[in-house]
Parts: structure tokens; sequence; C-alpha cells
């Protein structure tokens, strides 16, 4: 994998094409606004992501470019690639199993998050 995961995030976050300013993307992602600003800055050196003025106002937007498109698909084609490999090594039965009890966990675990956010 080429990208890691402030990376993954923020262009996941930007996958659906609309760009977004750094409150909006520290908002989004429920992290603080400085390590936004740092990853989104680790970002634009990469040539991940672009930025632009949002019109009639002094904040800047920011969106996937083309290369950020690129690398993101091949990552996530990659990865993908690797479970379904995974779960067709441990046969029908063992896969089924795994994604049975993984559904269940992560009912659980949203119930958690929940009753934690209040």
């Amino acid at each position: 994998m080429r990208l890691g995961t402030a990376d993954l995030r923020l262009l996941w976050l930007l996958a659906d094409g609309r760009a977004r300013t750094l409150k909006e993307i520290a908002d989004e992602l429920r992290l603080e606004q400085s390590t936004i600003n740092r990853q989104v800055n680790a970002a634009l050196a990469s040539g991940y992501v672009e930025r632009r003025r949002r019109d009639g106002g002094s904040a800047h937007e920011f969106e996937r470019t083309d290369e950020g498109r690129r690398v993101f698909d091949a990552d996530t084609a990659r990865s993908l690639g690797a479970y379904a490999s995974a779960l067709s090594h441990m046969g029908p039965r063992g896969s089924e199993t795994f994604l049975v009890l993984a559904h269940e966990f992560l009912d659980h675990y949203q119930r958690e998050v929940e009753n934690a956010a209040g």
C-alpha cells in the first residue's frame, strides 16, 4: 500500500467530489484542526489534493487530484483483493463463519460507540 491511514481517510472523505475547507474536514473526520492542517499539507505536498479559494470568501477548499484518485483507487483495490484472497483461503464455511462473527462484532461495537456518544 502506498498511502498511510491519514491519506486514506482524507481521500476517502473527498471521494464524493465535494471540496471542503479545513474546518469541514476536521469536523467530518472528528479530528483537531491542527491535525487536519498537518495531514492536508502532507497530501498537498504529495500531489493527492489541491487547494483553491472558496468563491466569495477567504477560506481555501481542498479536493482530490487525479493522482489522489488514482492512488486511492489502486490502494483500495489492492486491499480489497487481499481480503477476498484471505476469505477464499478460508473456504466457504470458514469465510461465512468469519463474516457472521465480524458482522455481530460490528453491531455490538456500533452500539457501544453510540452509547458512549450519548
